[in-house]
């Protein structure tokens, strides 16, 4: 009874506790749909438009919510929506460049937003490879080239885009080849014997090249210039910036690589909270085909007349020339005169005067256009599709690229495959990390060519088998033919064999394949309020290998053969003399096959950097940032060559390498095969403080301590400290300028410090060759270890001590920014070649002798000529100009070190100064006459490895490089069209015209339009100064050894040397962006159509140049000159 009634009882309380419960729940559920209700209620879209302050629609300006990390960024239109999630939200708007702009939301659904030109903010910031610097806070001098407002379409040289942009960079594009360097210089390179390429460095990490070349290297048209440019890798379309760091204040960080200046590539990336986009360009270009017109060069006619005058001094007899080395018309001529056709009992020409002026007639009015000929007007496509977004968290950019050309001419082709994806991931608050890569492959063909060579004792280059169709059809006479009558290649004769310039580039050819890649990661994590710690880590691989092709039925392996007489026998330098048996006939050593080389360079660079800053405002006046650091280099190049005789190409593939190959290398010291390596190893720590109070006075300093392995290995020798002191004042902060209409921008910067670099320096230990002996008798050669390069125990660092002082000014809402700098760099302990008696193992030894001063001003100025709704109008002006001097050189030249084209080095004069024989005139037999040594006219004394006292009588010119340089740049816009051009100028320099005169003139030779008025009687000595054509009897009589040195003075003479300076239209620029509403309608987010003309023409340039480029160096292999080119792109993005 009891449990029932419990039962009973406990039954209704159980039911009013399960109501209970039920309300409580209830009232929570409505609760927290209330509390998610109000929220959602609360929470609201912003809509607008950013403007700058002229009412130009801003896109990518950033729209953030006050305190958090959310934020987006405007459209192409300046436009943006947000939610935020209450009324009381605060929207923080900014923009490089501008005032950062905070708005309550308020009732607002639509909050419109006009960003003011903040003037210390103009330039936005400075980005070193280290940090980045708000611009109103940095010292140093420093030029920032957005990339959308310097890129030439289907200009695919990175190098090359910087060419008249900025104030003191020099840029000679001394070779157009894909691949190949331009040479750039920043205020006059600070070395005499080194280096002076800038630092180039990408998304923060030093970009090593593959091959480094001097100079004279990237002027000689070598094949290891293909290899010469360290961005050759890198897609002109991922790059979103380019600074040019010049001064020491700006390169301080950089301390003891920094001597020539750096320029800092950033790479493209992704934005936060943006809409993933996809974007495609597309570049198509053609290239213009040169004419003869251009060039100053005897058509067939007039070289047949030449040919004549050959002819009549003795130079074509038929018993000679028909064993002649090279040979043209006449030996072609010669060659059916000696050929019998059984089939008809006759000889296929007869030898008769008059069969003889009807064979060469064909020749006379041949006029070959080999432009025409060997080049095309091929089109080159660049391709570049990329990927661009982020979300709260992450960023991406991605792009491949995909470059082709099939060849300006008939032997040149490029395919190059560009990768790139750069990612950041936000983990935390207080963790960010970055992750790049980036990689590109390369297949080039290119002529095959030999590797110049200086012969010091004629005073000329010489290259063995140069097919290089430029200078082919510069230096070829246009009194041949490609074709016979029969339609087949015609054949001449060259180095004792069968040529034809089409069915060598066929036989004859170089294969480059370049693969290169590069993974970096970064990392930064912020340790506490103002501190944060920066990691970057970067590996760059590179392998590049080049293999030269001289197929069985190639020009050079049929002067390997050419024995077809006894007379070519013993004169043919291709054939192997058995130094066993002197007086034998030399013999043939590649019976079989062709010659196979193949020559491979690599990188492996390895660099990490760890850093701490500080920044912290202290009473917001009070500004401090310290930067705090160490970095290690790794570096290693390894470069293997070897050279197979005897592969059989049309074989399979098959070696048949016959000894005697193999001994004429040894016995001519030419290695056959051989690896050589360098590693480079450097370290540096770095402290750098800047302390700005009010954003009115700035104070900066910077230490570095580094090292290399490349010095000696004494510390002192091994270790340098740089350093470096600046400041500067913003006056337009100040309160006397604070309501000045007219001054928005005016601040001062006074900077000195010491910047330092490797220069020559190659080894710190000795280096040893191993070689074979040169013995008379075989048997007597043995194997022998030379000296290549004494140990350089003390050698040290080049320094550079360099002051500047400059002033940024900007005029009415900085309408008008000027830039002007003055600077002088003193720099010591240059690296200097000292000639000794050769006692120790070396005859020229590095010391750090030398000293150089250079001083020069920079001035850049921007000007907005023009801002309506529809129509604006920009100019951009710069203009730099330095002089140079060599103050102290041990240094002894000789006279080929002073007049060859690339000039020399002596003190009193600028790097790589020209000098020339003092040319006066004819004598009554049409030679030309100089002023020698102690006034002396005698051609004994003419010299070209002469040291004594040659200044005496050698003529100063003037240096290679100009020393004067301007860029003029203007941009229309109107509504949705746009046009621009750039115009480059330079000036100060001199050029060594082409070598046009020689003893050794043939039927291949080409001549100048001024051989016209060439001495032909006594008494032409009055009237002319080209030289006359020297007879036969003329040779016997003074010396055909002598005349050599003669005509080869009179291409290095005051005669032969014109004024460099120049005025290019560089780029001329067409586009149409679509409006938005024909965007909606397709369905695309912008598409813009472009034409492009680069390099169509030269303003001016000295007459006497005679169409010769005044940056091209006429040296054959694989150079050509810049061409015009005309491009049309098409940008879409969705």
């Amino acid at each position: 009874m009891h449990c029932r009634y419990f039962l009973f009882s406990f039954a209704p309380v159980n039911k009013i506790i399960v109501i209970a419960m039920r309300q409580k729940l209830t009232y929570v559920l409505l609760w927290v749909l209330s509390a998610v209700g109000l929220s959602y209620a609360q929470e609201l879209t912003i809509t607008g438009v950013v403007k700058d302050s002229d009412g130009t629609p801003l896109p990518s300006a950033s729209v953030v919510v006050k305190g958090t990390s959310h934020g987006v960024a405007t459209d192409l239109d300046g436009k943006y929506s947000i939610k935020v999630p209450n009324n009381k939200t605060v929207l923080v708007f900014s923009s490089l460049g501008a005032k950062t702009v905070e708005r309550t939301v308020g009732a607002n659904k639509v909050i419109n937003v006009t960003l003011q030109d903040e003037a210390q903010q103009l330039e936005g910031v400075v980005v070193t490879g280290y940090q980045e610097f708000d611009r109103s806070k940095f010292t140093g001098n420093a030029q920032t080239l957005k990339a959308d407002n310097i890129k030439m379409d289907g200009v695919v040289d990175v190098g090359r885009m910087i060419e008249g942009r900025a104030a003191g960079v020099n840029v000679q594009n001394i070779s157009g080849t894909f691949g190949t360097s331009p040479k750039i210089t920043i205020r006059g390179g600070s070395s005499i014997f080194g280096d002076t390429k800038p630092l180039w460095v990408v998304d923060g990490a030093v970009q090593e090249e593959v091959v480094p070349l001097t100079f004279e290297q990237l002027a000689s048209g070598d094949a290891s210039t293909l290899v010469s440019s360290a961005i050759s890798g890198i897609n002109a379309n991922d790059i979103e910036s380019i600074e040019i760091l010049k001064d020491a204040s700006a390169l301080s960080l950089y301390g003891a690589r920094a001597l020539n200046g750096a320029v800092i590539i950033t790479t493209k990336s992704g934005k936060k909270n943006v809409k993933t986009q996809i974007n495609y360009q597309l570049e198509e270009s053609v290239r213009m085909i040169p004419n003869y017109n251009q060039y100053d060069i005897m058509n067939s006619q007039e070289t047949m007349d030449v040919y004549q005058e050959l002819e009549r001094k003795g130079y074509f007899s038929l018993s000679s020339h028909t064993q002649a080395r090279y040979g043209g018309a006449y030996n072609i001529m010669y060659r059916a005169i000696d050929t019998f056709n059984p089939a008809t009992g006759t000889f296929l020409l007869e030898n008769t005067d008059a069969a003889r002026v009807a064979f060469l007639r064909k020749y006379e009015y041949a006029n070959t256009d080999w432009f025409k000929t060997l080049f095309r007007p091929s089109l080159t496509q660049n391709h570049t599709v990329s990927l661009s977004g982020g979300g709260e968290n992450a960023t991406v950019y991605g792009s491949v690229g995909f470059f082709v050309d099939p060849g300006w001419t008939i032997a040149d082709r490029v395919h190059r495959v560009t990768g790139n994806l750069k990612t950041t991931y936000t983990l935390s608050p207080s963790v960010k990390i970055g992750v790049l890569t980036q990689g590109s492959i390369r297949t080039q063909k290119a002529p095959g060519t030999y590797s110049r060579a200086a012969n010091a004792v004629t005073g000329s280059y010489e290259r063995d088998f140069d097919i290089n169709p430029f200078s082919y059809a510069l230096n070829t006479t246009r009194a041949l033919r490609p074709y016979g009558d029969d339609g087949k290649y015609e054949f001449y004769r060259y180095n004792y064999a069968p040529m034809n310039i089409l069915h060598e580039l066929a036989n004859n050819y170089m294969d480059l394949n370049v693969l290169e890649y590069k993974i970096q990661g970064d990392l930064e994590v912020k340790l506490a309020k103002g501190l944060k710690y920066n990691f970057l880590g970067s590996v760059r691989h590179v392998k590049s290998s080049n293999e030269h092709s001289m197929r069985e039925d190639s020009n050079v392996a049929g002067a390997y053969r050419a024995n077809q007489t006894t007379v070519v026998t013993k004169a043919n330098p291709f054939l192997f003399t058995d130094p066993a048996d002197p007086d034998a006939l030399p013999q043939v050593a590649l019976p079989n096959g062709g010659i196979y080389k193949r020559t491979e360079n690599n990188l492996q660079s390895y660099y990490f950097r760890n850093a701490l800053e500080y920044k912290r405002l202290f009473k917001d006046v009070h500004d401090l940032k310290v930067f705090l650091g160490q970095e290690y280099r790794h570096t290693d190049r390894d470069n293997s060559f070897f050279n197979g005789y005897g592969y059989q190409f049309a074989r399979g593939g098959t070696a048949f390498t016959d000894y005697r190959i193999i001994q004429k290398a040894i016995q001519e010291n030419t290695p056959y095969f051989g690896k050589s390596y360098t590693k480079e190893r450097g370290i540096a720590f770095f402290l750098q403080g800047t302390y700005t109070y009010d954003n009115r006075y700035v104070f900066a300093g910077t230490l570095n301590y580094e090292g290399s392995n490349q010095l000696g290995r004494s510390r002192s020798a091994r270790w340098l400290p740089t350093w470096n002191a600046s400041a500067r004042w913003n006056a337009s902060n100040e309160k006397f300028l604070e309501d000045n209409n007219t001054i928005s921008n005016l601040a001062f910067r006074l900077s000195y410090g010491l910047i330092a670099g490797l220069g020559a320096a190659s080894n710190a230990l000795a280096i040893f060759e191993n070689s074979i002996a040169n013995r008379y008798n075989s048997a007597d050669r043995e194997s022998m270890i030379t000296i290549k390069s004494l140990q350089n125990s003390e050698l040290t660092w080049e320094k550079v001590y360099e002051t500047n002082v400059g002033i940024e000014l900007g005029l009415f809402k900085n309408r008008i920014n000027l830039s002007l700098d003055l600077y002088q760099k003193n720099s010591k302990d240059l690296i200097d070649l000292v000639r000794t008696s050769g006692i120790g193992g070396e005859i020229t030894k590095l010391a750090n002798n030398a000293t150089m001063v250079t001083k020069g001003i920079e001035l850049a100025l921007d000007t907005k000529n023009v801002k309506t709704d529809d129509f604006s109008w920009n100019t951009g002006i710069n203009f730099a100009y330095f002089n140079q001097e060599i103050t102290s050189l041990l240094y002894k030249p000789n006279v080929f070190n002073l007049v060859r084209e690339v000039g020399g080095n002596v003190v009193g004069g600028a790097r790589n100064t020209l000098y020339s024989y003092d040319f006066r005139g004819l004598n009554n037999k049409g030679l030309p006459v100089f002023n020698l040594r102690n006034g002396s006219t005698d051609y004994a004394d003419i010299d070209f490895q002469n040291r004594q006292d040659i200044l005496s009588y050698l003529k100063k010119e003037g240096a290679v490089e100009p020393n004067l340089t301007a860029g003029l740049s203007n941009t229309f816009k109107y509504k949705n069209w746009e046009f621009s051009f750039l115009i480059t100028a330079s000036a100060g320099n001199k050029i060594r015209k082409a070598d046009q005169y020689t003893v050794d003139y043939n039927d291949l030779s080409v001549f100048p339009k001024e051989m016209k008025n060439r001495w032909v009687r006594t008494g032409d000595e009055k009237i002319t100064n080209i030289p006359s054509i020297p007879s036969k009897f003329t040779l016997n009589e003074v010396g055909e050894d002598t005349l050599r040195r003669v005509y080869n003075a009179y291409n290095h003479s005051t005669a032969r040397v014109v004024d460099g300076s120049f005025i290019r239209m560089k780029s001329m620029s067409l586009s149409y962006t679509f409006a938005k509403d024909v965007l909606d309608a397709l369905h695309v987010n912008n598409l813009t159509l472009r034409l492009q003309a680069t390099n169509p023409f030269l303003i001016y340039a000295h007459k006497d140049l005679n169409g010769q480029d005044p940056e091209f160096f006429r040296t054959g292999g694989v150079a050509y000159p810049v061409s015009a080119q005309y491009t049309f792109t098409i940008n879409l993005g969705i």
